[in-house]
């Protein structure tokens, strides 16, 4: 979710305009309407489960949408639960079912009213093969990258896969998901969109997940990055943290700010996450604190051209592919 390089346009830098003296306001870019992709949930046919959630509330599937060519892959997710909903369940239209017992422990089966209940669904289609693999539960490996190894397989691998993220052109140039922008810095070197990520319904604060991507398309991972990328990093630390504050209350000392290693996609991005999300925790060999980052940098400018990297990759990954080339991962 790899990028193409295209040449960044020769215009004036500026200052992101404030709103409230602060939040600034997306590009006036209007969003065409589109058709959706299937209208009702019996056009899809589901061929394959290819996995499901680490907690447990997610089911990923892939099939087949009626009149349409190409696999989908079909996301399945338990909605978050509120004081609200809970207060539905407490209905007469309930009905409740005891399913086991111990002492003082009483567990039953709550079926609530209709309504209280909603699967939020992402339908993809379609679906290429790195999505279907991206979805499908497979063993990950972890492995020990090198400078010489990043320069010989890994930088090489990014630049030849190098895919065209419409989806993320489409936010920074204001195109789609409006309706989720909290703020943006526009600046030809230091620019970046903050936005609600699809995975948060943007009301359950301690589910926050936001991602500010970088406007440059010249900055794949925190491989690239070196003491100019300082004055960038922390305007975008600063503003996002204090735009989540004001936009959502939820201060800086609840959030989670880190980079991925390896990125789901390489267009440089940094995850804000609130630390009550567990979907959004700190995992080795994947997760990088933004504040890490800043320090080893400004220590050693050529800090993360220069490091050993440990990261982990699921098998069937193009990069592992790669990899297994060169007899890289340890399977044994």
């Amino acid at each position: 979710m790899g990028v193409s390089p295209q040449e960044t346009e020769e215009v004036p830098a500026k200052k992101a305009k404030l709103d409230n003296d602060y939040h600034a306001q997306p590009t006036k870019t209007k969003e065409v309407p589109i058709e959706p992709v299937i209208k009702k949930m019996s056009e899809y046919k589901i061929t394959e489960l290819l996995g499901q959630g680490e907690d447990g509330k997610t089911v990923f599937t892939k099939g087949i949408i009626s009149g349409l060519e190409g696999p989908a892959v079909v996301l399945f997710e338990t909605n978050s639960i509120d004081l609200e909903k809970v207060k539905m369940f407490l209905s007469e239209q309930s009905a409740i079912k005891l399913t086991m017992n111990n002492d003082i422990f009483n567990i039953f089966q709550l079926d609530p009213p209709t309504g209280t209940n909603s699967i939020k669904t992402t339908v993809i289609h379609p679906a290429t093969p790195k999505l279907i693999n991206k979805f499908t539960m497979k063993p990950s490996y972890f492995v020990t990258e090198t400078a010489e190894m990043y320069e010989t397989i890994t930088r090489p691998y990014i630049l030849n896969h190098l895919e065209d993220h419409k989806w993320v052109y489409n936010i920074l140039e204001g195109k789609a998901e409006q309706n989720r922008f909290v703020t943006q810095v526009d600046d030809e070197k230091e620019g970046f969109v903050l936005v609600a990520d699809l995975k948060w319904d943007m009301t359950t604060m301690e589910n926050l997940y936001c991602l500010a991507i970088v406007q440059r398309r010249d900055l794949y991972s925190i491989r690239d990055l070196d003491q100019t990328h300082l004055p960038m990093l922390r305007k975008l630390q600063d503003t996002c943290l204090t735009a989540i504050k004001e936009k959502f209350g939820v201060p800086r000392s609840l959030l989670r700010v880190y980079f991925h290693y390896q990125p789901a996609y390489y267009h440089l991005h940094i995850h804000f996450a609130h630390i009550r999300y567990q979907a959004g925790a700190p995992v080795i060999g994947k997760s990088v604190a933004l504040n890490d980052v800043v320090q080893n940098i400004t220590l050693s400018n050529e800090y993360y051209k220069n490091a050993t990297m440990v990261y982990y990759i699921k098998d069937g990954h193009a990069l592992s592919t790669e990899l297994d080339k060169h007899n890289v991962i340890v399977r044994e």
